[in-house]
């Protein structure tokens, strides 16, 4: 499926979906659309928020309409600035914080002159003519300030030095852009519950320009919210940029070409389906694992910028409509159908677990990549306590452990829990992963467990492996080859079943649990260090998507 019609009609019906106020397809419009990557918010909110030019020079100020244009209102050439909230802040330890102790303090109280200006030149020229003078935008109109006062008392005294002047102080919306290092200030921005600042970093907006903040260096500009407290802080960047900042936090810099490739289709479409994910805060998606790790452009290099470039504008496609992209580290010689992960009523088609034979080849470049976890009776029972009491469950000593169905591609789909009192509870593989912190989807009740009725049948049954690790297999030429990865059967009806012990009936019922397992994540979707050995292999990035996405097309 190439880039036409289809394409343009699905992304318009996400974006319409969410309702979000920034520019999408259309058939006459950009490919590479604009979007809002939350970077504090919340919790991490700032007092303050630095800036210094890494690639070009200075700083643009204005807002970002509904539809992400930037407005400019003036602009300043200093390469350090900071925006802060306008509460007392103070410099202490390279950032504005809360409080007046620091070695540099911006208070929040202020002296306004008389009268009102057309153009942030002429609020500029007028404001260098006064001490400590600056521009203000406030409601749509410029002013003069002067000062920055953290008491009201300070702010009067000073009054009388200034014919004229008004003392006023900032509603909760307002923010200040200061120098880092003297804390003079700048600009004030106000434009109350509709508007917040924008900064588009270099002056001319001919020069791609990069910018350091907060150790880490972004492509685009931000934008600075507050609602009566600290300051939230988006990037506002093209869809492309923000994927070359995806990239190389999700996957290896020095990986092959094409699982880099892949992964960067992945991330593209992931991004513009979750667009307006966290909309109550105001942007699309978040830089975090919540959404995709995004960290700018601190490790990006060629190969990575090459990978995004040269599939730019690629998507996962099913039926005509964008696909939901999942991903994770290794998956441990299978995926998982996301409906027996998540959601049992879903039924994704193109999210269906695969026997994965590629991964196994590169298993030794892959740490922890077998691993199990124990577990006594006693720990098992406070751990399920500890973690699922929330939703309503309350464990009096777990007795016994069973695995008691498992998926096509033999993964554990239901585990059963049996407590002293009699009482018995079955649980997904999900849950039962993050309740007790495994490392993936892909388990079985191992060794160390006390008790075990699975096993690997050998010999027509008449005995059992609990390992195929170094066991020899007679093919029907009668050469003998030794086993590798998870063996399967063929039956009488000529079909292939799973002879792993992690099918129905293993269980545990001594004093210790062992879940064993291989892989790292949820197991849905594409497999990373997969995607890594497909292309050691020789397969291309749209070979490795067709693999790990079941139907899709891509582009």
């Amino acid at each position: 499926m190439g880039k036409h019609d289809i394409r343009i009609a699905a992304a318009v019906l996400v974006a319409a979906l969410f309702l979000r106020p920034t520019a999408v397809f259309a058939a006459d419009g950009p490919e590479d659309p604009t979007i809002r990557v939350g970077l504090f918010y919340g919790s991490s909110a700032l007092p303050g928020a630095n800036l210094e030019n890494a690639i070009g020079s200075g700083y643009r100020l204005g807002y970002y309409d509904d539809e992400l244009e930037f407005h400019q209102l003036g602009s300043v050439e200093e390469t350090q600035i900071s925006v802060v909230k306008t509460q007392n802040v103070t410099f202490n330890g390279q950032n504005y914080v809360d409080g007046t102790s620091g070695s540099i303090t911006v208070g929040c109280y202020h002296l306004q002159l008389s009268g009102s200006y057309d153009t942030f030149e002429e609020a500029q020229t007028a404001a260098e003519a006064v001490p400590d003078g600056f521009p203000a935008w406030i409601d749509g109109t410029y002013y003069v300030r002067s000062g920055a006062y953290t008491t009201r008392e300070a702010a009067q005294a000073a009054q009388s030095g200034l014919s004229g002047s008004t003392l006023v102080g900032t509603s909760g919306y307002a923010v200040t852009v200061v120098e880092t290092l003297t804390g003079d200030l700048l600009f004030q921005f106000d434009g109350g519950a509709d508007r917040s600042l924008g900064i588009r970093p270099g002056l001319d907006g001919e020069e791609g320009t990069v910018t350091w903040f907060k150790g880490y260096r972004y492509y685009g500009g931000f934008r600075y919210a507050r609602d009566g407290g600290d300051l939230t802080v988006v990037n506002i960047v093209s869809l492309e940029d923000y994927v070359k900042g995806v990239l190389p936090y999700e996957m290896s810099n020095d990986w092959p070409l094409e699982a880099l490739k892949a992964q960067a289709v992945c991330a593209r479409t992931y991004a513009y389906m979750n667009l307006g994910k966290h909309e109550r805060y105001g942007f699309d998606i978040c830089n975090t694992n919540d959404c995709q790790v995004y960290q700018g452009v601190g490790l990006s290099n060629t190969t990575t910028d090459r990978a995004v470039e040269e599939t730019r504008g690629d998507y996962i496609w099913y039926d005509g409509e964008l696909a939901e992209t999942y991903y994770f580290s290794c998956d441990g010689g299978a995926t998982e159908s996301a409906q027996n992960i998540w959601d049992p009523n879903s039924n994704t088609p193109y999210l269906k677990g695969v026997i994965d034979p590629y991964e196994a080849s590169v298993a030794d470049k892959i740490s922890q990549y077998t691993w199990s976890k124990s577990f006594t009776l006693s720990e098992l029972t406070d751990k399920l306590n500890s973690s699922l009491s929330g939703k309503g469950y309350n464990f009096t000593g777990v007795v016994s452990v069973s695995i008691t169905e498992v998926s096509e591609t033999g993964n554990p789909l239901s585990i059963r829990f049996e407590d002293k009192s009699g009482r018995s509870w079955t649980f997904g593989p999900e849950t039962i992963r993050i309740a007790l912190d495994l490392r993936s989807n892909r388990f079985h009740l191992g060794e160390g467990s006390s008790s075990s009725t699975g096993g690997y049948p050998v010999n027509d049954g008449s005995s059992s492996l609990s390992s195929v690790e170094g066991a020899y297999v007679l093919g029907g030429d009668g050469t003998a080859r030794k086993i590798s990865g998870t063996p399967y059967v063929a039956t009488g009806e000529g079909t292939e079943r799973l002879t792993a012990s992690s099918g129905g009936t293993s269980s545990s019922s001594g004093d210790t649990v062992t879940f064993a397992g291989s892989g790292w994540g949820h197991n849905v979707g594409m497999s990373q260090w997969g995607a890594y050995a497909m292309a050691e292999q020789g397969m291309d990035y749209i070979d490795i998507l067709t693999f790990y996405f079941t139907g899709v097309d891509v582009g």
